[in-house]
């Protein structure tokens, strides 16, 4: 080979090792299809209503969902996730979440946040009366 050739085969080289760091780069990417699964170190008890979308409830709710069956013992997911279906309308899986929440409110004991209570007690009240207005109507 005389260097005039390899001057001349030097461009098909470089095609050739672009070529091969392209279909390497590309098959080393993640071909897993992307999931709305939320990363554990965001399902916190808290997290139902972070960065709520009032134009969004319906993924919201998907989101709250992830957390609730990620913090089943605890009534703060709960009680924001009846918020939720309160928002969307859905007052019967609203009273469904209170109703649940209030019996791990109980479970705890004194250990139990008062507020939360409160604000199920409050709940719960809002759906007796709600069933009470559906049966005489």
């Amino acid at each position: 080979m005389n260097s005039a050739t390899a001057i001349k085969s030097r461009p098909g080289l470089a095609t050739m090792l672009l070529a091969s760091l392209l279909l390497t780069a590309v098959g080393c990417r993640s071909h897993s299809a992307p999931t709305n699964t939320i990363p554990e170190a965001e399902l916190t008890p808290q997290a139902c209503l972070e960065e709520l979308d009032l134009n969004n409830l319906d993924q919201a709710l998907k989101r709250c969902n992830q957390i609730v069956a990620a913090h089943e013992n605890n009534p703060a997911p709960l009680t924001d996730r009846s918020l939720l279906h309160t928002l969307l309308g859905q007052m019967d899986q609203a009273c469904l979440d209170v109703n649940q929440a209030l019996r791990l409110v109980k479970r705890q004991g004194a250990k139990a946040d008062p507020m939360i209570n409160h604000e199920l007690t409050v709940r719960q009240e809002s759906c007796k009366q709600r069933r009470s207005m559906a049966g005489k109507g």
